[in-house]
C-alpha cells in the first residue's frame, strides 16, 4: 500500500475508533497521564504542539498544563511555501481558526520562537510505527521543521490501534523519538 492509500485508511480507521465521545475522552486522558508519568516534560523548558482537531489525540489538556506549569507553549502557524513557524501563546484564547479550520496563533514577530534548546515537539500523525516513522497529512511541514532543528526532542501522540509494525516512509521523512498512546510511553531506539 502506498503512503497516500495508507494515510486514507488510517484516517478512516481513526474516525471509527470510538463508540462514544466519552470513550475518546478516556483514551485522551490516558494519553495525557502517560505523558506526565513518563517524565519527558521534567527537563523541558518549551513544548511545541499542534492544536488537536478532526479526531486527533487531544492536546488541549496538555496545552493548559504547559501554561499552568509556567513552561513556554508554542503552536504552529503554517505558511503557503511549506514553511512552519511556532509562536508563543499565553492562553488558548490566543488561537484563531485558519482558513482551513485549524486553530493557530496570529502572526506576531514578538511571539516567534527562535530558541529551541530544552524543547519537545509534539508531532501530529495519522499513524506511527515502533521505529518512529509516521504518516502525517501529506504537507511535509513537520519533516522540514524537524530536519532543520535537530536538537529538538520529538514525540508522537496517537491511539494505540494506530500504532503499526510498519508505516510507509520515504528517505526524507523524519522519525519521532517517543510515541505516547493510551496504553503507554515508548522510547524509540535508534
Amino acid at each position: 500500500m502506498d503512503k497516500q492509500q495508507f494515510r486514507k485508511a488510517a484516517l478512516k480507521k481513526r474516525s471509527g475508533l470510538f463508540e462514544s465521545a466519552s470513550d475518546k475522552q478516556l483514551a485522551d486522558s490516558l494519553i495525557f497521564e502517560n505523558i506526565l508519568k513518563s517524565g519527558i516534560l521534567n527537563d523541558i523548558r518549551c513544548v511545541l504542539t499542534y492544536v488537536s482537531c478532526k479526531g486527533e489525540a487531544d492536546t488541549l489538556k496538555l496545552i493548559d498544563w504547559i501554561l499552568s506549569e509556567g513552561k513556554e507553549a508554542g503552536v504552529p502557524r503554517c505558511g503557503k511555501s511549506g514553511h512552519m513557524d511556532f509562536f508563543r501563546i499565553k492562553s488558548r484564547s490566543d488561537l484563531r481558526l485558519s482558513s482551513i479550520g485549524i486553530p493557530e496563533p496570529e502572526y506576531d514577530e514578538r511571539n516567534l520562537i527562535r530558541d529551541f534548546s530544552e524543547t519537545l515537539c509534539i508531532v501530529p500523525g495519522t499513524a506511527f510505527d515502533m521505529k518512529g516513522n509516521r504518516t502525517g497529512y501529506g504537507g511535509g511541514y513537520y519533516d522540514r521543521f524537524i530536519s532543520a532543528e535537530k536538537e529538538i526532542l520529538t514525540a508522537g501522540l496517537c491511539y494505540h490501534s494506530l500504532l503499526f509494525d510498519e508505516v510507509p516512509s520515504e528517505p526524507h521523512d523524519e522519525c519521532v523519538d517517543y510515541i505516547i498512546t493510551e496504553k503507554g510511553f515508548f522510547k524509540i531506539n535508534e
